[in-house]
């Protein structure tokens, strides 16, 4: 009932002028003719300012594409010259559209001039959507990626690992002298230290980060409360749009300009964002603060006030909306506990748009990173515990629960801080699931909780050692594992080991050491151990990594064996392993030399006394030994 009123309410302040608009044929326009531009300058209503045309360049960049060229005039936008978020911009001449503004002609001008993208063109999209169905029902596999080795530890959290490089690439294919204007990328309460990283990384593909902020006070209430009628009616040709990516308690938005509207049907940017074909994600009316005038390009500054409609087409014409219910987005919550236990929670929601799926684990980080600094108020060294679940809409479950130490080394890119890692498996978590290669995959909800713990709590594996080297099947033999505290004390561990009876060859090994460390291990000796072939197997990866506050304790026996697509087969006749290997499989196939006997853990404390609760007094292992038994057989 509410939302049928809000239609009702909807349709009765529909302007009239918004359901007819009259197009001029990009036959009829010629040099010389004199017109207007319609953007808006700041706040939520568009101010027209005059427009020359200069000429129309045909066949520009594809066959039967083409681009009208113009010269801007009028103390504001000689002032501005085009600018970053005018994407779409209408510009009328005798009262008809001719196109969107949409282009950007070189830098440094003497003369602000600008390329519009003829309506004609963007009016084709319309017709797109009649292949919707047809172009969704295809499961595309996203772009390579390292989000399942980075979730597992075999990769480093560095940002770079999470720039999804060919997404980008199809921007930064439309550079050239003549190029789509830049995206502003409004990062709305996020710190200008993440605010600068996200620019350098994303600025190669054509986007402008820029530091934004909340329309109003109640924005994020806007949010939580669906489609909002009032701003709806506002969004005419030449007010501002967002595609957003992300709202709540921060918000990441994509600003441009509505072109065309025809009833609840509009038109936008001109140019592709990232040129997907069908998609779904929110769209928003969008507030401007003021536009920064700049000799080199000057940019819009706004956010996006309430959601009105879905974006439904990113075609390279231009961008196709239409008004009313905005698509569900996936809600997050992260709790906090700082060192004196004040709790802070940050609530977010976010698209998960197939097409994009390997850029939002990245604006994941940001978010991340961004809220437990806010809610520390500091950058300083501390290690960090973290529990919580990744829900998917079929009732599959994956726990997050690891322990971060104050500062972890990376190659290349020196130390992560307790926050820069945990966000960052969080998102690599993420990101292994949003973008998998075998099937969509919905996600339900997101519980973070962290808490804080103060200093660098992280102990190195010194010295590994057993009471004797040689061993028969059914024995019990006793690990002995030295340990070093940061800074602090050492304490020694044992960890009892039974022979399995069925156990075979000349010699046993045993691996001592960190869930990474163990895990790059088996990385070199069983490269097919996290590799997935299904979903499932996916998940289970996921579900099983090994955490960082435990000392491992692995038994493995020489073996000849396949993993082939993800299951493994030990322990093969010599006569079938030799044919196996004379094919020289590859693939779905790898080797493996050792199978795993047994494996256990143990949750260190460097306390002089074991605490009364396992959790208590947590510290994360480094280091690796590996140790070498005979084995006696009969």
């Amino acid at each position: 009932m509410q939302r049928f009123l809000s239609f009702l309410l909807f349709a009765v302040i529909l302007p009239t002028c918004l359901l007819a608009q009259e197009i001029m044929p990009l036959s009829e326009v010629k040099s010389g003719m004199a017109g207007v531009c319609r953007t808006v300058f700041r706040g939520d209503r568009p101010e027209d300012f005059p427009v020359e045309v200069v000429d129309v360049l045909y066949n520009y960049n594809y066959p039967k594409r083409n681009l009208i060229l113009i010269r801007l005039k009028g103390e504001k936008a000689e002032h501005t010259g085009p600018a970053y978020g005018m994407s779409g911009s209408p510009v009328y001449v005798d009262g008809k559209v001719i196109g969107a503004l949409s282009q950007l002609v070189g830098f440094f001008l003497r003369e602000p001039l600008a390329g519009v993208t003829p309506i004609e063109e963007m009016l084709e999209i319309f017709n797109r959507e009649d292949s919707r169905d047809r172009e969704l029902a295809v499961f595309i596999p996203p772009a390579p990626n390292k989000f399942v080795e980075m979730s597992l530890g075999l990769q480093d959290l560095s940002w770079e690992n999470f720039v999804p490089q060919e997404l980008l690439q199809r921007r930064t294919a439309l550079s050239g002298s003549i190029r789509p204007l830049d995206l502003p990328l409004s990062f709305g309460g996020i710190q200008p230290a993440l605010v600068e990283l996200a620019a350098s990384l994303l600025k190669p593909a054509g986007f402008h980060v820029i530091t934004g902020g909340s329309a109003g006070p109640e924005a994020s209430k806007l949010y939580k409360s669906g489609f909002d009628a009032e701003s709806a009616a506002l969004l005419q040709p030449g007010a501002a749009i967002g595609a957003v990516l992300l709202a709540g308690d921060m918000n990441i938005e994509a600003i441009g300009t509505v072109t065309y509207r025809r009833d609840n049907r509009v038109l936008a940017f001109g140019h592709p964002f990232f040129d997907s074909g069908p998609v779904e994600i929110p769209i928003s009316l969008a507030k401007i603060a003021l536009i920064v005038p700049s000799d080199f390009a000057s940019s819009k500054i706004g956010a996006s006030s309430s959601l009105v409609g879905t974006l439904r087409q990113d075609r390279t014409t231009g961008l196709y909306g239409i008004i009313g219910e905005p698509p569900a987005l996936t809600p997050m919550t992260v709790r906090y506990t700082d060192e004196a236990g004040k709790a802070s929670q940050f609530e977010f929601r976010f698209t998960e748009e197939r097409t994009i799926n390997t850029l939002m684990p990245l604006i994941m980080r940001f978010v991340l990173v961004n809220a437990l600094e806010s809610a520390r108020l500091a950058t300083g060294e501390n290690s960090l515990q973290l529990t919580g679940s990744i829900h998917l809409q079929n009732g599959a479950k994956i726990a997050l629960e690891d322990f971060y130490p104050g500062f972890t080394s990376i190659s290349g890119f020196g130390f992560l801080n307790g926050i820069l890692q945990s966000t960052g498996e969080v998102a690599s978590t993420l990101g292994a699931i949003m973008a998998n290669n075998f099937q969509p995959a919905k996600l339900s909800r997101i519980e973070l909780n962290f808490t804080s713990v103060p200093g660098r709590r992280s102990a190195t594996l010194e010295e590994v050692w057993i009471g004797r080297s040689e061993v028969e099947p059914g024995d019990t033999v006793t690990v002995f594992a030295r340990l070093k505290a940061f800074q602090g004390p050492e304490k020694l561990f044992h960890q009892r080991l039974a022979i399995p009876k069925n156990a075979e060859g000349r010699y046993l090994t045993i691996n001592v050491g960190g869930g990474d460390d163990l895990a790059l291990l088996e990385r070199r000796m069983m490269p097919g151990r996290f590799v997935a072939h299904n979903f499932q197997q996916l998940l289970s990866l996921l579900q099983e990594r090994r955490r960082n506050d435990f000392i491992y304790y692995q038994l493995r026996q020489p073996d000849q064996g396949l993993i082939i697509e993800g299951e493994q087969l030990s322990s093969l006749p010599p006569s079938v392993y030799s044919v196996m290997q004379s094919q020289n499989l590859k693939g779905n196939a790898s080797f493996i030399r050792e199978q795993i006997l047994a494996e256990t853990r143990q949750q260190i404390s460097m306390a002089a006394a074991a605490p009364k609760n396992e959790n208590d007094a947590p510290y994360a292992v480094t280091g690796l030994k590996t140790l070498r038994l005979k084995l006696r057989t009969q």
